[in-house]
C-alpha cells in the first residue's frame, strides 16, 4: 500500500516510504506555497487591524508651503517680483484630517511584501540549523535533504498564520472603539491582550506539530535514530519557542 502523500499527519510512515536522497523539487513547491500563504495572511491581519481605526487625526499638509518660504515672495522679500508658490495661498490649509488607519497602513504596508523574501531566507536558515545540529549527533546526508525536511516543517507556520488571521477577522470588528485616536489605540491594545493568549496556544501547538514532522524527517534524511534526531529538533524548537513567547 502506498504511503501518505505528505508527512504532515503521519511523518514516520511518509518518510519511511521515501528512498534517499529525499527529492527537493516538491520541497521547493512547498516553500513557495508557504511563502504566499504567510504573506497573504500577514497582509490580511494588517488590513483587518487598520480597517478598525476610523478615527481622524491632523497631519501636516504637504501642499502647504512653510511660512519662511512664503515671506521671500512678500513685499521687500528677495523674490517679491515673482509669483509665490501655490502652497503659500491662504486657501491651502496647514494641516489636513486623515484617517488613522490609512496612516498606520502607510507605515506597515511593506511587511507582507517582506515576507516574500523573509520566508525563503528563514527556510534556508532553518535547514542549515537542522543540518548542523544533526551533524553534531552523527548525521550523514546532503544539505538538500535537510532543506527538504525544513520545507515540510514550515507548513504548520502557514497554518498558524491563517488561523490567527481568521481569529482577528472575527474578533476585531466586534470591538467598539472610542472616537479619539489615543483612546482607540488603548482599547485596541486591551483587546489584543486576549489575542495574545490565543496566539500563545496556537504557537505552542504549531511548534509541536512542526517538531513532530522534523524529527522523523531528519531521522530519515540524516540516517539517524529517532531519539538522536529528536535531541536536535526539540532543542531547536525550544529555542525558537523561547523567542516567540518572550
Amino acid at each position: 500500500m502506498a504511503g501518505p502523500r505528505t508527512p504532515l499527519l503521519k511523518p514516520r510512515e511518509y518518510f519511511a516510504s521515501r528512498t534517499r536522497p529525499l527529492g527537493t523539487k516538491r520541497a521547493l513547491a512547498v516553500v513557495a506555497l508557504v511563502t504566499l500563504v504567510v504573506a497573504a495572511a500577514t497582509g490580511g491581519i494588517l488590513v483587518t487591524f487598520t480597517q478598525q481605526l476610523d478615527q481622524q487625526v491632523s497631519v501636516d499638509n504637504p501642499a502647504h508651503a512653510p511660512e519662511w518660504m512664503c515671506e521671500n515672495y512678500e513685499a521687500g522679500g528677495p523674490f517679491a517680483d515673482m509669483d509665490a508658490p501655490a502652497g503659500c495661498d491662504s486657501s491651502v490649509p496647514e494641516q489636513l484630517d486623515e484617517r488613522l488607519g490609512d496612516l498606520v497602513w502607510d507605515e506597515i504596508s511593506w511587511v507582507p511584501w517582506a515576507m516574500l523574501v523573509g520566508v525563503p531566507l528563514f527556510w534556508l536558515f532553518e535547514g542549515a540549523m537542522l543540518h548542523l545540529g544533526t551533524s553534531l549527533v552523527g548525521g550523514e546526508g546532503g544539505f538538500a535533504e535537510s532543506l527538504t525536511v525544513a520545507a515540510w516543517g514550515m507548513v504548520p507556520s502557514a497554518a498558524r498564520a491563517v488561523a490567527l488571521a481568521g481569529y482577528l477577522a472575527y474578533a476585531l470588528p466586534r470591538i467598539d472603539l472610542p472616537s479619539t485616536p489615543e483612546a482607540a489605540v488603548t482599547a485596541m491594545q486591551s483587546a489584543l491582550s486576549g489575542f495574545g493568549l490565543v496566539s500563545g496556544v496556537v504557537v505552542v501547538v504549531t511548534v509541536a506539530w512542526a517538531t513532530y514532522v522534523r524529527t522523523y524527517g531528519m531521522a530519515r534524511a540524516r540516517d539517524l535514530d529517532v531519539e538522536s534526531a529528536a535531541v536536535v529538533t526539540v532543542g531547536l524548537s525550544l529555542v525558537g519557542l523561547l523567542f516567540e513567547l518572550v
